[in-house]
């Protein structure tokens, strides 16, 4: 499916971005008003999105398989494994796309502490 292809090929992209500490190149892929939501932030705008990067690559991300992936028009919904500061997590989230940038994000990491 070629929606499908090209989210996997945005978040390709999007995970090379962040092994190479492009940030703020990162953030240019939001919308100026795009809101970024988090459990434990809320970032608003892309200033505040790249300094939300910044803080995430304080933790030494290793971003894993993607286990799940449903795309529909302008909603992408994802399931990664993932190393935070050396836990194991899931990283899962949801993408709303408007005009082909993000506009609305949500990510929670969820511990998995039965695996290794």
């Amino acid at each position: 499916m070629a929606t499908t292809t090209i989210a996997d090929d945005f978040l390709i992209t999007q995970v090379q971005l962040l092994q190479a500490g492009e940030t703020q190149t990162i953030a240019n892929r939001y919308a100026e008003d795009a809101v970024f939501v988090r459990f434990d932030y809320v970032a608003r705008g892309r200033q505040q999105i790249k300094e939300m990067f910044d803080g995430y690559l304080k933790e030494n991300p290793e971003v894993g398989d993607l286990a799940a992936l449903k795309v529909t028009e302008d909603v992408l919904v994802y399931q990664a494994s993932e190393r935070l500061g050396g836990k194991l997590v899931w990283a899962v989230g949801t993408m709303y796309f408007e005009d082909g940038l993000i506009k609305r994000q949500s990510a929670a990491f969820i511990e998995r502490p039965f695996e290794s």
